[in-house]
């Protein structure tokens, strides 16, 4: 019992676990590395907000709208997809969000530009960049059809091994004559490359006569909106932890700031390996079960960070959290789809777009708590969006086995 994928080649139905390795034919892995290449910008980003903080002499709160423009070109990008798919395709559209990716890198990258201009290009790399992310998740889980949380588990442990060695280019381009903006220009070279390598094949990453086809499957059903709420308690706990952890370890384990900063490295390694181990279990186990699963083991590994104050433990505790939420943005993203009866598009616009306001809210919230009750009880929130998290699942499951119809009545 198989279904096809959209080359034609077949994957078993539910209950046939074994089989569901991903196809790694050549458009799965050019979309690994435009997802991967996306993952980049985003981590170098945030390595060059000091360094062009002080080429700028610009304050900590003028350099800090560097954020918030690409809080906003995220959002737009995502209201813009959809309907950007629908009336070119989503081959096009991957192809031209990568190109205006390039542009815009190059635009925050220009040497001696002014505050507006390095604003202008980080808004304009996020609207298109979020524009490129929802294609390629849409598209690998189209193409891969069950095996879709597997492969887009797998596209974001190598954008999380491409998030480790940005900064490191951003340092090292810093501390000699290429300069700091030779990490990002990494990414640009990158991008020329996957669109030589895509080649003449855009139509078969989806054409328009696909997304209008999926657009006619009409709005999107209840269960979507539940799974929403999942992505956004998912994203929540991510930021939270990795804006925030650095000052758990200055006030739990009296951490200087340059060493606490350092230590962050627990959380995004910990995600690393909980992307790669759980691409696996993704491969092996239902989806819902190995979600569930991830849930619990972060909640168990925080209490390793919360509750105590000699450093390792802390650190280990932060690793083991980072590996049990590090599948949680993929298979969140493929769970959402999933619950969304083939309207993969605006479904995965949609996660995109609930996730960039939970970014945008949650470590907000958080620094508010702060004030008002303490760091220490305040850090809780992450817990307990997660618990939140478990309770929608239960409360709203999205088998895998889920049919389309079904979808649409619940």
């Amino acid at each position: 019992m198989t279904e096809p994928r959209l080359d034609g080649a077949s994957v078993p139905k539910a209950g046939h676990r074994r089989a569901l390795r991903p196809l790694r034919d050549r458009p799965t892995w050019v979309s690994y590395v435009q997802i991967s290449l996306w993952a980049w910008f985003l981590y170098a980003f945030g390595a060059t907000q000091a360094l062009l903080r002080d080429e700028q002499g610009t304050s900590r709160s003028v350099g800090s709208l560097h954020g918030t423009a690409l809080a906003i070109g995220g959002l737009i990008g995502a209201a813009a997809t959809a309907p950007a798919i629908r009336r070119w395709g989503r081959g096009v559209v991957l192809r031209m969000s990568g190109i205006a990716l390039m542009v815009a890198l190059l635009i925050y990258t220009w040497p001696d530009a002014s505050p507006p201009v390095s604003m202008t290009g980080a808004a304009l790399a996020c609207l298109f960049g979020t524009a490129m992310l929802i294609s390629a998740n849409a598209f690998l889980l189209d193409h891969q059809a069950r095996s879709g949380p597997a492969a887009l588990t797998q596209a974001n442990a190598l954008a999380s091994f491409f998030g480790l060695l940005a900064p490191l280019a951003v340092g090292l381009g810093a501390a000699t004559v290429l300069g700091w903006r030779a990490g990002l220009w990494i990414a640009v070279a990158g991008l020329i490359i996957v669109e030589v390598w895509r080649g003449q094949h855009v139509l078969s990453y989806g054409t328009r006569e696909l997304a209008r086809t999926e657009a006619a499957h009409g709005r999107l059903p209840a269960r979507v909106y539940w799974s929403l709420g999942v992505i956004m308690c998912f994203l929540s706990t991510e930021f939270s932890l990795t804006l925030w952890g650095a000052d758990l370890l200055r006030e739990r384990c009296g951490f200087g700031a340059a060493a606490a900063a350092a230590s962050l490295a627990a959380v995004t390694g910990g995600m690393l390996v909980g992307r790669v181990v759980g691409s696996g279990f993704a491969e092996r186990y239902p989806s819902e079960a190995v979600l569930k699963g991830s849930i619990v083991f972060a909640l168990v590994a925080f209490v390793l960070a919360w509750g105590f104050t000699l450093w390792p433990v802390v650190l280990l505790g932060m690793f083991l959290t980072g590996a049990g939420i590090g599948v949680h943005w993929p298979m969140g993203v493929a769970r959402v789809v999933r619950a969304s009866g083939g309207n993969t598009d605006r479904a995965s616009a949609a996660a995109s777009f609930a996730g960039g306001i939970a970014i945008a809210v949650a470590p907000f919230a958080l620094g508010a708590m702060s004030d008002a009750i303490g760091f220490h009880i305040a850090f809780l929130l992450v817990p307990a969006v997660l618990v939140i998290a478990l309770g929608l699942m239960v409360y709203r499951p999205v088998p895998d086995d889920l049919e389309g119809a079904d979808a649409i009545r619940t």
